[in-house]
């Protein structure tokens, strides 16, 4: 494959993850103040089935709690900050877990940004793929037309595909016939994946673009746009987007 020419489309992972607590609104917002037009965020059910926005099945990375999240309904996080303690220390004490209709809400006010919204293995699994599905698809209501469903979890992008929902995309862990297979059946639009389970070479051809993670590195983005990448997933939004629009010019 030749290298892509069209200008890449850079997706701030979890919001603006470097600088700000991930997947928190003061993150999407600071992502989209410095640029992203296109964000990813992680998706977990609460234990009254409320999705919310975490990457992790527990609080523990986010807030230095050990609750799991299937433990605590979403009244009880608004007093919780999900500050990540680790990173930022005491910095960060007012963010909090958003549900995913506030983000909806916030979402529709920025009518220029699409996002991609990745559904949990471990809430799939503890809830039900079809519970969690509906529960996703009715938070989402109020920014119809600006959201891409993403999963690693296959069947639940098959009963996605099944209700009619295209532009779906499958987060994989490597590539091979068998994948390339079942990414048609879904009609895959995009396949998202850790760069380096790439094997070398230029990136196999389909239907769907390739979405590559975790690039914080220009000389690796490069390389990855070389190889046919256009979509670069990144939580260094601001610092990527600069150093690749000075080599631009």
């Amino acid at each position: 494959m030749p290298e892509n020419k069209e200008a890449p489309i850079l997706v701030a992972h979890r919001g603006h993850a470097a600088v700000r607590p991930e997947n928190t609104l003061a993150a999407l917002q600071d992502a989209v103040d410095a640029g992203a037009r296109w964000l990813e965020v992680d998706i977990q059910l609460c234990r009254d089935g409320v999705p919310v926005l975490l990457h992790d099945a527990d609080l523990q990375r986010v807030a230095a709690r050990p609750e799991a999240i299937c433990e605590l309904e979403a009244a009880a996080l608004d007093a919780i900050p999900a500050n990540e303690p680790g990173r930022f220390g005491a910095r960060f004490q007012d963010a909090r877990i958003p549900r995913l209709r506030t983000f909806a809400a916030w979402l529709q006010a920025h009518a220029e940004v699409r996002t991609f919204v990745e559904l949990k293995q471990e809430s799939l699994e503890h809830f039900g793929r079809a519970r969690m599905l509906a529960a996703c698809l009715e938070a989402l209501e109020p920014a119809a037309g600006q959201w891409r469903l993403i999963s690693y979890d296959y069947d639940v992008l098959l009963l996605a595909h099944a209700a009619g929902i295209r532009g779906l995309g499958w987060v994989v862990r490597g590539f091979d016939p068998g994948i390339a297979a079942q990414a048609r059946r879904i009609e895959a639009a995009w396949l998202f994946c850790n760069h380096e389970r790439l094997p070398p070479g230029p990136l196999p051809r389909g239907e769907w673009d390739w979405a590559l993670y975790e690039i914080a590195d220009a000389g690796i983005a490069r390389a990855l746009l070389a190889r046919g990448a256009r979509w670069l997933e990144t939580m260094h939004y601001r610092a990527l987007a600069a150093a690749l629009a000075r080599e631009a010019v």
